[in-house]
């Protein structure tokens, strides 16, 4: 995760034909053999690390209740396929049971922490990184973790806390920044990564070769999310982009081995 090769991420799994953030997409992910999987936590009320995109699990589960005022009882007793089509039943796994899923593969991991300090409060949002942190370290995975998130004070308190003993991936630099919140430390100081975007609606992150010079000229890794083109991959390529998340991680894994650098 030092810039030195192209990574293929696979946004919450192989979720073009599984359901989000479920074991059946992480699985799919890993026998592609994607380098990396970015997903997502959520602490439950009673203070479990859980693996799902958004705060209500309204989206992917058909049930309007926040994660946070959920216990994980509750939380297990969702269905996280029953949104998608066909219907894939799946229950909503812990961090836990995802590092167990992924253990023993070669697999990086870009932990997106949606624990938000607006939402629930700079305590549970700090203790919820934290508690990542924990597993994370119990397992052994320290260097095949980065950690992200859209609030950069969520960022600062690891930065402030744990140094750069993990990459820290940031939404979106210079005229372009997606963070919910802000911190005291210098963006081009607390991102080793960053996810480029667009800043103006309707239009692709690769339009703005100013931001992922930014990066470069400050020692950011620039990467992004983007449709899988191979036109689109080749500009970004060309612009320094070390990374792509994908949603079609199989689409994307074909444009990348036809451009040479898979």
């Amino acid at each position: 995760m030092d810039g030195s090769r192209i990574i293929l991420a696979a946004h919450r799994g192989d979720k073009f034909r599984y359901p989000e953030n479920t074991a059946l997409a992480f699985q799919a992910a890993i026998d592609l053999g994607v380098d990396m999987i970015e997903t997502d936590i959520h602490m439950t009320r009673d203070g479990e690390l859980v693996i799902i995109h958004d705060r209500s699990a309204k989206r992917t589960t058909g049930v309007d209740r926040f994660i946070d005022e959920m216990t994980l009882a509750e939380v297990k007793e969702l269905d996280a396929g029953c949104m998608f089509e066909p219907k894939m039943p799946s229950k909503i796994l812990t961090v836990r049971e995802f590092i167990e899923l992924i253990k023993d593969t070669d697999m990086l991991v870009n932990w997106e922490l949606k624990t938000y300090p607006k939402y629930i409060g700079h305590e549970r949002a700090f203790e919820a990184a934290d508690k990542l942190i924990a597993l994370i370290e119990e397992y052994g995975m320290e260097k095949r973790s980065m950690l992200n998130s859209f609030s950069a004070q969520v960022l600062e308190h690891i930065y402030k806390k744990y140094g750069k003993k993990y990459p820290i991936h940031g939404q979106g630099i210079n005229n372009c920044r997606k963070s919910c919140d802000t911190a005291e430390v210098d963006e081009r100081e607390l991102f080793d990564w960053c996810c480029m975007y667009a800043n103006v609606k309707g239009k692709l992150a690769i339009e703005f070769r100013e931001n992922f010079d930014y990066c470069l000229e400050n020692g950011v890794i620039p990467c992004v999310c983007m449709p899988d083109t191979i036109e689109g991959y080749k500009i970004a390529i060309d612009y320094g982009c070390k990374m792509f998340t994908s949603n079609n991680i199989s689409e994307a894994d074909k444009v990348l081995r036809a451009l040479g650098v898979r």
